[in-house]
């Protein structure tokens, strides 16, 4: 899957995860949730809705694409499996884990992710 910014997998994990409790999601919601300003996220959501991965209507509610939707998922999917190695495996505290697998998820090369994967068992 081709690869989006750090800010833009961050806007998609946060549209997708304010989905999940409420499909009507506002751009306001998403500023909130990232601490950021409503221009930045109006402009980020523009962007993301130019390559594809989200719906935008100028006044209307953010909606993610089945190309959106995968790739919120699989950029979760890494997310998790980093968070439960640093726990599980490293012992790390669950809020140091948290902060940690947020930087790394972006960073971290798609070898050592499936390699990742195998290690945790996770399909």
């Amino acid at each position: 899957m081709k690869s989006i910014q750090k800010s833009g997998e961050d806007y998609l994990e946060a549209v997708y995860n304010l989905y999940q409790k409420d499909p009507k999601v506002r751009s306001i919601d998403v500023a909130k949730a990232l601490g950021v300003s409503k221009p930045s996220t109006f402009r980020a959501l523009q962007n993301l809705a130019e390559q594809g991965y989200l719906n935008k209507e100028n006044y209307g509610t953010p909606t993610l694409t089945p190309k959106g939707i995968e790739y919120a998922e699989a950029v979760l999917k890494k997310h998790g499996a980093i968070r439960m190695l640093l726990i599980d495996v490293l012992k790390v505290s669950p809020e140091v884990a948290e902060v940690d697998a947020c930087k790394i998820e972006h960073e971290i090369s798609e070898e050592t992710t499936e390699r990742l994967y195998e290690f945790l068992n996770i399909k």
